[in-house]
């Protein structure tokens, strides 16, 4: 027997498609009645027999959209309320968004998201950025807006923005703005947080190591520590990180800065031997500025230090400590063998594979490659070449000897 519809209440009239993107057919389904009883009388339902939940949010969400139509969708404000009536509802709608209920709230959404006037994407982005079951395409949308005050709340906070969007937003090189709302999200995972980093701008970075919440490889934080070379503002930052590994902690000292050393020394993770360890560097590095020979020209002590032996890796890292980078070009000529013009070529040219073959042939390790190519050859941390596995250098032998020949270095 086909249902009937109740005199009392007809289904509204509504365009062949209204303005906020509902086709006519689901919205006659918001508005369907129940069938009427049977004549006969009906025994009090049982709980298994009582109208499902979803029903009265269908309801609900036609009466929402009725509302606004009848109120006039033209008007801004109306659709700035009917997209934070919507969000409110966005919790009790189905889960999984198949039903026709949940189609009609997002299509509703993805339009108000597309809204010309700034002010109604605005009220809906403030709505939904706290609901982690929001649809998908909406937060996508808002998440790309032009205008900060749309997109940075639901960059910063909204659950429902997945990483795979969040990586594609960094990847797209967005306003500094952007990168800073995302480094502040509650919960932010290694490989986001390798994007931040790797996105070249400082500010959001540094919050990235302000966020507890923020997972960072191990791999980044190295190329962060060597990079803070030209970002001393890091480096206490760094110093709090928890779970930092020894040997970066250790590395961090290597910076004549005392707020770093007296952060590292605060944490409650290393042990005395580390904590005795990094006293000493600071004690080497400040010993370093003050020996009697400190006035001497850099290339007459690099000279000294290496007829008696001791023009070593420390040495260089004292040097790049205190920024005395002409020390560490006559250091690098007298381990590699080269000529001065060379070296300097090589480090003029902000070549991080050259760099990286010069300090090879140096005799150094790759931990010491990473300072010079930040340090003595000002190459963007970006550009730098990074170590293998932690330590190891990332080019065969027969590789570095290659770009050492460009600059006419032989074997």
């Amino acid at each position: 027997m086909t249902a009937r519809r109740s005199p009392s209440r007809p289904s509204p009239r509504l365009p062949p498609e209204t303005e906020c993107g509902v086709a006519p057919e689901l919205m006659d389904y918001l508005f369907a009645e129940s069938p009427e009883p049977a004549p006969t009388p009906v025994p009090e339902p049982s709980p298994a027999a009582a109208p499902q939940p979803g029903r009265s949010v269908a309801r609900q969400v036609g009466d929402v959209l009725v509302e606004s139509r009848l109120a006039g969708m033209g008007d801004a404000d109306v659709r700035s309320t009917l997209a934070r009536k919507l969000c409110r509802l966005l919790p009790d709608l189905p889960p999984g968004g198949a039903d026709t209920v949940s189609t009609v709230a997002t299509r509703a959404l993805e339009q108000l998201a597309r809204d010309h006037i700034v002010r109604v994407r605005e009220a809906l982005a403030t709505a939904i950025k706290d609901i982690a079951c929001a649809p998908p395409s909406v937060v996508a949308t808002l998440a790309r807006d032009v205008e900060r005050t749309v997109a940075e709340p639901v960059l910063r906070c909204c659950a429902a923005l997945g990483d795979e969007d969040l990586l594609d937003i960094v990847a797209a090189a967005p306003a500094g703005w952007a990168l800073s709302a995302i480094a502040r999200r509650h919960s932010i995972g290694a490989a986001l947080s390798d994007a931040i980093a790797g996105s070249g701008h400082a500010e959001a970075t540094g919050i990235l190591l302000d966020n507890s919440g923020a997972v960072i490889a191990e791999p980044t934080l190295e190329a962060l520590v060597e990079q803070s070379a030209h970002h001393p503002d890091w480096r206490e930052k760094l110093a709090r990180r928890p779970a930092l590994p020894r040997r970066l902690a250790l590395r961090l000292a290597d910076f004549v800065d005392l707020a770093v050393v007296e952060a590292l020394r605060r944490r409650g993770d290393l042990d005395d031997a580390t904590v005795a360890e990094i006293a000493a560097t600071t004690r080497r590095r400040i010993d370093w500025a003050e020996a009697p020979d400190s006035a001497e020209p850099p290339e007459r002590r690099a000279v000294r230090l290496h007829r008696q032996g001791k023009l070593d890796e420390t040495a260089l890292s004292d040097a790049m400590s205190w920024n005395e980078t002409g020390f560490v070009r006559a250091a690098l000529t007298l381990r590699a063998r080269v000529a001065p013009e060379v070296v300097d070529l090589i480090l003029d040219a902000h070549d991080p594979q050259a760099v990286t073959a010069l300090v090879w042939r140096a005799g150094l390790s790759m931990r010491c490659a990473m300072q010079i190519q930040a340090r003595a050859a000002g190459i963007h941390p970006r550009a730098m070449l990074n170590a293998r596995q932690g330590s190891g250098f990332p080019l065969s032998p027969a590789e570095m000897a290659r770009h050492l020949e460009r600059y006419g270095v032989g074997p």
